[in-house]
């Protein structure tokens, strides 16, 4: 019998006495043993240089994308005259967002998707996959799960606090016609779920991950993945309330917390994706374009959005921990007749 001369892949004894697949799967660089989301860049073959460049490149890929489609649609628009985008006072912090400048700002976001995945394959060696969750795969079954739960429930707030808080919401512009209201819903359904996205695979998957590798120790390393990306998510919003700072970060961190307690990001990509797209579909119904207004005044408006994540974050944890969900790396080979774990994967 001919020798196999392939290179051995390493074995590791897991907590339950089974057996956890080593450092390397088929060319990818894979971590040993079980793994948190958060500290998945710890292969073998880990340097702390390749973390530090991806949290430069990040920011940087985001400046660039925004300023070339934002930028270059109000370029066009003013060039050409078509009125695409409303005029703006510099520096009072207010941003009108017509259905094109929506549709821009968006796919602009929506592109750290693609940034994401690549930089994480062309520095760490581990593919796109790896990003979604530790099980190599976007887990469709729990993001529908956590759709299900939570739209209802943003459907009911984005409507009532719409309703009372109309300067807050940004709908005191121009009112809603039905042309208006249908194309600015069909550009929020379709491109809100997308920017969302980007941000999350951006802020609470390469940033965090490569936060969580400078630290050895676990607690540290969670504190590092939870706090610093989302200070600068929050940063990069340019906000001047405090009201809206605490907001956006509670947010961010709720996406945080979720990621590491099911082990992927499909659980932040939801909760994000559901809070972004259901305000502004309520907001196409009262007014032609959504104004954003990062200055302070209204701020205190967010106090029960921000008592909604910190519910939902709190709703999402202990249904994950109910249902037993794998937040642990680790292909678990098991002893033969040995049942299969009903865990949601």
């Amino acid at each position: 019998m001919p020798r196999d001369h392939r290179r051995p892949r390493s074995s590791i004894p897991a907590t339950n006495g089974s057996v956890v697949d080593g450092d390397r799967e088929g060319s990818e660089s894979l971590p040993s043993g079980p793994t948190e989301y958060h500290r998945f860049l710890l292969a073998p073959d880990y340097r702390w240089w390749k973390a530090v460049l991806a949290i430069v490149l990040i920011p940087v890929a985001y400046v660039v994308s925004t300023f070339t489609l934002t930028w270059g649609l109000v370029f066009v628009s003013e060039s050409f005259d078509l009125g695409l985008v409303p005029p703006e006072t510099p520096g009072d912090g207010v941003v009108t967002m017509s259905p094109a400048r929506l549709l821009a700002s968006n796919l602009a976001i929506a592109l750290m998707v693609p940034v994401s995945l690549g930089l994480q394959r062309l520095l760490f060696g581990q593919s796109g996959r790896w990003m979604h969750s530790v099980h190599g795969r976007f887990r469709w079954k729990l993001a529908l799960t956590l759709a299900g739960a939570l739209v209802p429930v943003w459907i009911a707030y984005g409507i009532v606090w719409t309703t009372l808080n109309r300067e807050a919401a940004g709908v005191s512009g121009p009112p809603a016609t039905l042309m208006s209201t249908f194309v600015l819903f069909v550009v929020v359904l379709l491109t809100s779920p997308l920017q969302a996205a980007g941000e999350e695979y951006a802020a609470r998957g390469l940033l965090a991950r490569s936060f969580g590798s400078f630290a050895k120790q676990p607690a540290l390393a969670l504190l590092l993945a939870l706090l610093v990306p989302n200070l600068m998510f929050t940063v990069i919003h340019g906000l001047a309330d405090p009201w809206l700072v605490v907001y956006t970060f509670v947010a961010g961190f709720a996406c945080a917390v979720i990621t590491w307690r099911t082990g992927g990001i499909e659980g932040a990509v939801v909760l994000h994706a559901v809070n972004n797209t259901i305000l502004f579909l309520v907001a196409s119904f009262f007014s032609s374009e959504v104004t954003i207004d990062r200055s302070s005044g209204h701020g205190e408006a967010m106090v029960p959005g921000i008592i909604l994540m910190v519910l939902a974050t709190a709703g999402v944890w202990l249904w994950a921990q109910r249902r037993a969900v794998a937040r642990l790396r680790g292909s678990v080979r098991r002893p033969p007749g040995e049942p299969v774990n009903s865990r949601m994967h």
